[in-house]
């Protein structure tokens, strides 16, 4: 039996990326293979919305160190604490990819939608005539005492 864990067997690169709180999604594509014209936009498009809840990296196979988990491309590999969650050969439809990236990452909050301004102009206008400025009051005062 062997006592290393399996991320020591990683590549340093792939290590790195692996040590942080954050869920980790690795998607491994080749320039050459068709497939991947096709996955890698509709990764990207999904992934763009949860960049900010994991850390996601999009590698060429021929670039990156070989990782042992990949024996085709595209593949997708989720990772949570440094452990391997979920392998994906190729990337379905997007709504399969978008259920894995909920499933493993979390449901996204509704982006902050400002609210309509509870006051309008003719709202203001009226406010504004109320106001009692000080040439204003100093003729109600006198009109008071002998108007």
């Amino acid at each position: 039996m062997s006592s290393t864990s399996p991320l020591e067997s990683l590549a340093p690169v792939y290590r790195k990326a692996l040590k942080t709180w954050r869920p980790v999604i690795l998607y491994f594509g080749n320039e050459h293979c068709p497939a991947c014209e096709w996955a890698e936009p509709v990764f990207r498009e999904v992934a763009q919305r949860y960049r900010h809840q994991a850390n996601i990296y999009v590698l060429n196979t021929g670039e990156s160190p070989r990782h042992p988990n990949v024996t085709g491309t595209p593949t997708v590999l989720f990772f949570k604490d440094g452990k391997l969650r979920k392998k994906l050969k190729g990337i379905g439809t997007r709504e399969t990819l978008e259920e894995y990236f909920t499933k493993h990452i979390g449901r996204l909050r509704p982006r902050y939608v400002p609210h309509k301004p509870s006051h309008d102009l003719a709202w203001l206008r009226q406010t504004l005539r109320r106001l009692c400025t000080v040439p204003r009051a100093f003729e109600r005062l006198s009109c008071r005492g002998g108007c």
